[in-house]
């Protein structure tokens, strides 16, 4: 939901508030344009990370039978895709973009889209990747906080945690209600934010019983991973908004579980030390800067506080540097 300078180009995640079937989708809560927002594009403020949902029954009434026909007619415009567990980070600068993986190693991609415009320079940014899988091989880099991309991988990596996550709770809340997660949609951008929905049902075959959820795309796909389904991209955001590989990608072995999640191989380490933006030493300090204030908010969050402690420090000497 955090804001870019090129809003054509990869937007943060959002969500929306659905009104009835007769009226235009309209939010209820702040969204992007109107939360506070640091100058690399990453929002302040606690309530940033949580999932923010609205639920829409699709019954078989005649006021809703026309959203089910609706949905079911677009059916052919989304394609399966898979998250690459292995993408961490992505970053813009003046030597083009680059998609970090794990290991440390690069991919540099280009737009798809020749009239997206030139790309924006910005820090590393975590990054959730979707490989579309209908031959294409376009990739739909979207950027979203630190938290739920920490939280997928412990997913993925079956991580046990010693208190349940909002994703687990939202879990566990869809099985006492007797649904079942059916998949999950990347639907649309609207400005600079991505739409996500997660379509719950009773019968895989009876419609009229879904449910469709509103989510943030990172908690969307965190939902997807931990209950084992279908992530789709709508055909025009992955063509409009994806790139493609342009150089021989240093090879990163991965397999495919039955979630549609790609795995790393396990001798691959979490890369901890994010790359700095190849400008000016100004920029470089602005930069790090914001990376140490990100992690002291992340460390504050998980109550890891020690770890919090030494990045404040840190993040004191840092700008003690600067001023001098």
């Amino acid at each position: 939901m955090e804001t870019l300078a090129c809003p054509s180009v990869f937007p943060m995640n959002s969500c929306s508030i659905k009104a009835n079937s007769r009226q235009m989708s309209a939010p209820l809560i702040p969204v992007a344009s109107h939360l506070p927002v640091h100058k690399f594009g990453v929002p302040r403020g606690r309530n940033c990370i949580r999932p923010r949902l609205s639920i829409k029954r699709i019954s078989c009434s005649n006021d809703m039978h026309f959203n089910a026909t609706e949905h079911h007619q677009q059916k052919d415009d989304y394609i399966n895709s898979t998250v690459i567990e292995a993408a961490v980070e992505v970053k813009s600068g003046s030597d083009g973009f680059f998609i970090k993986m794990r290991d440390g190693q690069h991919i540099r991609c280009v737009q798809n889209n020749p009239d997206g415009g030139r790309l924006p320079e910005y820090a590393p940014q975590p990054v959730i990747v979707l490989k579309m899988e209908d031959g294409s091989n376009l990739l739909l880099p979207i950027i979203v906080l630190e938290l739920p991309a920490a939280m997928l991988m412990e997913t993925i990596r079956n991580v046990h945690l010693a208190r349940p996550t909002v994703y687990q709770v939202l879990q566990d809340l869809i099985a006492v209600m007797g649904y079942r997660v059916k998949l999950v949609r990347i639907t649309k951008r609207v400005q600079e934010a991505y739409y996500a929905q997660l379509i719950l049902c009773k019968d895989l075959v009876d419609e009229a019983q879904e449910v469709i959820l509103d989510l943030r795309p990172s908690d969307a796909i965190n939902v997807a991973a931990r209950c084992q389904a279908p992530i789709q991209v709508n055909r025009d955001l992955a063509y409009g908004d994806g790139v493609r590989m342009i150089n021989d990608p240093i090879k990163v072995h991965m397999h495919t579980s039955s979630s549609g999640v790609q795995r790393a191989p396990p001798r691959a380490s979490v890369v901890t030390e994010l790359d700095r933006p190849q400008t000016d030493q100004a920029s470089s300090l602005e930069a790090e800067e914001f990376v140490l204030v990100r992690s002291m908010f992340m460390a504050a969050a998980e109550e890891r506080y020690t770890d919090a402690a030494r990045i404040r420090d840190e993040l004191k000497d840092l700008r003690a540097k600067g001023n001098n």
